[in-house]
């Protein structure tokens, strides 16, 4: 027996019956496939962990008590239920977690699943963290010497003279005692003194950031630098002291040392017969014979010093 040529038109027509026929029973067919699919994939469990914030009440400022707790802002939960609940779920949906601290509870508190809201067939397995250590400290307020460093060089020639000061001098600092206690200064930042010259000046400068939990009263200060010429010392030694206002006078002891201290040009300068330090006995001490004077010696532009500062004069 012999068959015909197989053919996609004869093909076609040996099986479009199987596709046309009962088009409504097999549409029916393939939605409740497709629903049954979709619920036992649905009701299958997932695990997720989601971030929840962490909401902390303080007790009352009045109560001048610190948390010296580092508390997270957020904390991990792992959780499972449903795929179709659990994929869905934001943060929002859990809420956060609030840790009442108002009564200044203390000690290791446990972080619970009861502490925040899931919705039904969700379970919490874990959180993390899942104590928190509290601990407290008293606040006190103490005042803090405000420094100001300085940094750079001041023009060729110039010095700062003594140190840079601050207004206000001091500060309040307020905060866990075991921290206010231990503070020395509150810096403020850096002067820089690079090319000034002579004269006093002025900036207003930021408070440093202070340690954490701890507040100052103030943000910003007037610093002040004071800045002169650069001075220079020298020193004439065994000077012969000159008696004036009496005759045949003897000075103990007859020679001094003198300190001149002024810019380095002019001291440099300065000659030995320009340093003739002296004492003078007045009129009214003439009748005494005997007297401890001071020494005086005049220079311009300089200061001038004696060791020893007084001599006793004889006629």
């Amino acid at each position: 027996m012999k068959f015909p040529p197989l053919t996609p038109q004869a093909l076609w027509r040996a099986i479009k019956p199987t596709f046309s026929r009962n088009l409504g029973l097999k549409a029916f067919s393939l939605a409740c496939a497709i629903t049954l699919y979709a619920f036992v994939h649905g009701a299958q469990d997932a695990q997720r962990i989601m971030a929840v914030d962490l909401v902390v009440l303080l007790p009352p400022a009045s109560q001048n008590r610190t948390l010296t707790t580092d508390l997270p802002t957020s904390i991990r939960v792992s959780l499972h239920g449903p795929r179709s609940i659990v994929g869905d779920l934001r943060s929002s949906d859990l809420g956060n977690m609030q840790l009442d601290l108002r009564m200044g509870r203390t000690g290791t508190i446990p972080l619970e699943p009861g502490m925040l809201r899931v919705p039904g067939g969700v379970t919490i397995d874990s959180i993390d963290p899942s104590t928190l250590d509290i601990s407290w400290d008293d606040v006190v307020e103490r005042p803090i010497q405000v420094q100001v460093p300085v940094t750079g060089a001041p023009a060729e020639g110039f010095v700062i003279k003594g140190r840079a000061s601050a207004i206000p001098d001091t500060l309040l600092a307020r905060g866990p005692s075991h921290v206010v206690g231990n503070l020395q200064v509150a810096r403020v930042e850096p002067f820089d003194i690079s090319g000034l010259s002579d004269g006093t000046h002025k900036r207003t400068l930021v408070v440093e950031r202070p340690p954490p939990r701890v507040t100052y009263d103030v943000t910003h200060a007037t610093a002040t630098v004071e800045i002169i010429r650069k001075l220079r010392e020298r020193v004439f030694s065994k000077v012969h002291v000159q008696i004036v206002g009496v005759a045949r006078a003897t000075a103990l002891p007859s020679q001094v040392d003198v300190r001149v201290l002024g810019a380095p040009d002019f001291v440099s300068d300065l000659r030995s017969e320009q340093i003739v330090p002296r004492v003078t006995v007045r009129e009214a001490d003439v009748n005494k014979k005997t007297a401890a004077l001071p020494i005086e010696l005049e220079l311009d532009g300089v200061q001038v010093s004696f060791v020893p500062k007084t001599v006793v004069v004889k006629w």
